[in-house]
């Protein structure tokens, strides 16, 4: 489970039990002349049939789930709307790649694409090591990437990720992240799941009802071979809230939306004080006290974190050379039955963090890699704010690529007795006008 809160204690005794034991969402280049070597499928060499982890997967053409659809696709060198493996090696030949022009129907939603079968019958392939896909073509339409995959229960709703239009008669070179591939109604089965069980992939072209298009797909390569493999990358960052990580104002405020390629989930918030080194400093909760008998309680308290994490403390460093408390979250958990697994993860391709908070004092906002600590200050404010730091910030210690914790501490060299407030509102990836949309009917001011 994701975002679980744990007292400094409970959490040492599970360390040392382990121990034992611009958007779109997608990053690319858009630059003419930027060669891309393709590992999948290259269509100016005029391949017919896709390279899938050593076997051969095909292309075929789709429409509208909708049984009375009209949306269509007119293959230039192709009778009907039917792309099948025995008529698309002319196509190929033809365009370079695999064009056509796309008819939408009057439908509410209309849409149509070409996708490529990963597997034969009912069977699935796990393309999870892939860690993205890469696409190069050019598309008078808006094109979606779709990951179709084996549903074991609830929403048939696949996982997809927007790849903009191009410039009339312009080619770019597009990637996106498993993680990037979202669905709209659920934030279960991300991308990351769905290339684990994965029958196809599909670019499905949308727009309104009755527009036309053309578009060409030249290549397809997986992320880790195309970005690899491109001469440059231009970072498009993406859209505000979906790089928000984790926000106390949401519906669902105690899931941490992140996990990496290997399925590994971020997220454990902790608190934790100068008590182990001879400290009396402590933290005080706005709701009250948890007493559960379970850690694991703190998701369901609605109170806690409805609004943010908020809590004050009271800094008195008594035989401890300077006074502080503090929360944070470990970066990355494992959970399997029985067995919690803490990690490292590289980080840097986040760009940096921000963090939308309330505070009554300066709070140090750090970056850990174990022992060590890089760190920058969220100022003083007793109204909402959204701060971001560029890694660069955090004095180009590298640490990104290493992490293990990022925490939001107050301190102090003296004693303040008084109770000082703050909140952590929310936490998201780096950008430049910040990652999270707040809604403040759901915060109390100090």
């Amino acid at each position: 489970m994701l975002g679980r809160i744990l007292n400094l204690s409970i959490f040492a005794i599970l360390i040392g039990a382990v121990a034992c034991s611009k958007d779109s969402n997608f990053t690319g280049i858009t630059e003419e002349g930027n060669s891309v070597a393709y590992d999948l499928w290259n269509g100016e060499s005029g391949m017919a049939r896709v390279n899938i982890n050593g076997n051969s997967g095909y292309w075929f053409s789709v429409n509208d789930e909708d049984e009375e659809s009209t949306s269509l696709i007119n293959f230039p060198t192709i009778e009907g709307d039917s792309l099948t493996s025995d008529n698309i090696e002319s196509l190929v030949s033809h365009c370079g790649g695999l064009c056509g022009t796309v008819e939408l129907g009057d439908e509410a939603a209309p849409s149509a694409g070409v996708g490529i079968a990963l597997t034969e019958k009912d069977t699935t392939v796990d393309i999870s090591k892939w860690d993205g896909i890469c696409v190069s073509y050019e598309s008078e339409l808006s094109m979606e990437g779709v990951i179709g995959y084996k549903e074991s229960a609830g929403s048939s709703e696949m996982p997809s990720v927007n790849f903009d239009k191009t410039e009339k008669g312009a080619v770019a070179a597009r990637c996106a992240k498993w993680a990037d591939f979202k669905r709209t109604f659920s934030d279960s089965n991300t991308g990351i799941e769905a290339s684990k069980n994965a029958k196809s992939i599909i670019f499905k072209f949308v727009g309104e009802a009755k527009q036309k298009g053309y578009f060409n797909i030249k290549g397809v390569s997986s992320y880790k071979h195309g970005v690899a493999n491109l001469d440059s990358v231009e970072a498009v960052e993406p859209a505000k809230d979906e790089a928000c990580l984790w926000n106390g104002t949401s519906s669902v405020p105690s899931n941490f939306a992140w996990e990496d390629t290997s399925g590994i989930k971020g997220g454990l918030w902790y608190s934790y004080n100068d008590r182990g080194e001879n400290g009396n400093s402590l933290l005080y909760w706005s709701a009250e006290a948890p007493s559960y008998k379970n850690v694991i309680e703190w998701l369901t308290d609605k109170d806690l974190f409805e609004g943010g994490l908020s809590a004050s403390v009271t800094l008195d460093k008594g035989n401890s050379t300077r006074a502080y408390a503090g929360i944070g979250f470990k970066m990355t958990v494992k959970d399997d039955v029985g067995d919690t697994t803490l990690a490292t993860a590289d980080i840097s391709d986040w760009g940096g963090l921000c963090v939308y908070y309330m505070a009554e004092r300066n709070m140090r906002i750090v970056l850990a890699a174990d022992s060590l600590e890089a760190e920058n200050v969220l100022e003083a404010t007793t109204v909402p704010t959204e701060k971001c730091f560029t890694w660069s910030d955090f004095s180009d210690s590298g640490l990104e690529k290493n992490a293990t914790d990022v925490k939001f501490e107050v301190s102090t060299d003296e004693n303040l007795y008084n109770q000082i407030k703050f909140n952590i509102i929310a936490v998201g990836k780096y950008l430049v006008d910040g990652s999270c949309t707040v809604n403040t009917s759901k915060l109390s001011s100090f």
